[in-house]
C-alpha cells in the first residue's frame, strides 16, 4: 500500500482574507466532472471548492461527513450528503495530515499564498526604509528567504513578520521537503452510519508543490514574473534546480533583456530556456560580436572571436 501524499499546501496557508477564488474557465468546462456527475453533485463540488479556499490550510477539507454536509448545504441531513459524496469529491486526495486536498484548487492557493507572502515582505522592507529615514539609522533589509523562515518571536529586531493578529509565523512548522471517482452514486437510500465510499486512488502530485512555491517566491522577490503552478516551475522542482541555479538564470536573463533593450518581463519560459541551455548543462559564456563589448552569447557554435 502506497504512502499517502504530503499536504499540497503549507500548513499555515491562510487565504481567509481573499474573498475571490480564481476560476480557470476552460479547464473546468473541459473537465470530466462537468460531463460525468449529476447536477446536484456538480453543485456540491463547486461548494466544496469554495469552502476549501477559506479553510486552513487553504484548498483542504476535513474528512468528516457531518462537516462536509454542512459545507455542501445539507445542514444536519448527512444522509442526503452521502448520496452525492462520490461525485462531489471527485478529484480530491486524502493526504498524510488526514485532510482532503484538491490539486487544482491547491495550485491556485499556492499562487495566491506566494503573492501574499511576497507582498508581506515588501511591506516590511518599506517599513524598515521609512524607519531608517525617520531615525537616521541604517538597518539592513531582510532577505526574503530568511524573512519567511523565522516565526515572529525569533525574527531580529525590526524584521518581524508584519501581518494580522490571526496569522502565525510563516513556515514555522512546515517542512518543505515533506511537502477521480466514478459517476454519481445514484439516488439509493444511504444509512446515516454507513461508511463513506473510498475516494478514487489518485497519484500524488509530482513534484511537491512546496519546492515550486519556494522557487517562485525567490524569483518573484527579484522581479521575475513566475507562478508556482506554472508547469515549467514545477519541472524545475522535479529536476532539483537549486536557489543558486535559479538566481544564476535570472541574472543571465536580465543581462539578455538589457542587451536587447527589451522591457518585457522575465517569465518562466525565458528562464527555462536559460536553465536548460546553460545553467544546468554548465556551458560557459563566450564573447559575442552582436551585443557589443562586455556582452555574452551562450549559443553553441560561437567561437572565442565571435565567428560562427
Amino acid at each position: 500500500m502506497s504512502e499517502p501524499c504530503p499536504p499540497l499546501t503549507p500548513p499555515d496557508c491562510d487565504l481567509r482574507d481573499f474573498p475571490y477564488m480564481p476560476l480557470d474557465v476552460v479547464r473546468l468546462r473541459d473537465s470530466d466532472i462537468s460531463a460525468i456527475v449529476s447536477g446536484d453533485e456538480f453543485r456540491c463540488a463547486v461548494l466544496m471548492w469554495c469552502a476549501s479556499w477559506h479553510q486552513v490550510p487553504a484548498a483542504s477539507l476535513p474528512d468528516e461527513d457531518v462537516v462536509l454536509a454542512q459545507l455542501a448545504g445539507f445542514g444536519r441531513v448527512v444522509r442526503e450528503w452521502k448520496r452525492v459524496r462520490v461525485g462531489a469529491l471527485r478529484g480530491w486526495i486524502k493526504c498524510s495530515d488526514a485532510r482532503l486536498y484538491h490539486p487544482v484548487v491547491a495550485e491556485k492557493a499556492n499562487e495566491a499564498w506566494a503573492a501574499k507572502l511576497t507582498q508581506r515582505w515588501r511591506t516590511e522592507c518599506a517599513r524598515i526604509k521609512k524607519m531608517n529615514q525617520r531615525q537616521g539609522t541604517d538597518m539592513p533589509f531582510p532577505e526574503l528567504a530568511s524573512f519567511l523562515s523565522l516565526p515572529p518571536a525569533l525574527c531580529p529586531p525590526g524584521h518581524g513578520v508584519q501581518g494580522r493578529g490571526k496569522e502565525r509565523g510563516i513556515y514555522a512548522d512546515w517542512d518543505p521537503a515533506a511537502a477521480g471517482a466514478g459517476a454519481g452514486a445514484g439516488r439509493a437510500a444511504v444509512a446515516d452510519d454507513a461508511s463513506p465510499p473510498p475516494l478514487s486512488p489518485s497519484p500524488c502530485p509530482s513534484p511537491p508543490a512546496s519546492r515550486a512555491l519556494e522557487l517562485a517566491l525567490l524569483l518573484r522577490a527579484q522581479g521575475a514574473a513566475v507562478a508556482p503552478a506554472n508547469p515549467q516551475v514545477l519541472d524545475w522542482a522535479a529536476r532539483g534546480v537549486s536557489d543558486a541555479q535559479a538566481l544564476q538564470a535570472l541574472d543571465v536573463a536580465r543581462r539578455r533583456r538589457a542587451a536587447a533593450g527589451s522591457q518585457q518581463p522575465i517569465n518562466a519560459g525565458f528562464l527555462d530556456s536559460i536553465l536548460s541551455g546553460e545553467v544546468l548543462q554548465g556551458k560557459s559564456a563566450k564573447p559575442s560580436r552582436h551585443h557589443g563589448i562586455g556582452a555574452t552569447d551562450f549559443r553553441e557554435g560561437v567561437s572565442d572571436d565571435g565567428r560562427f
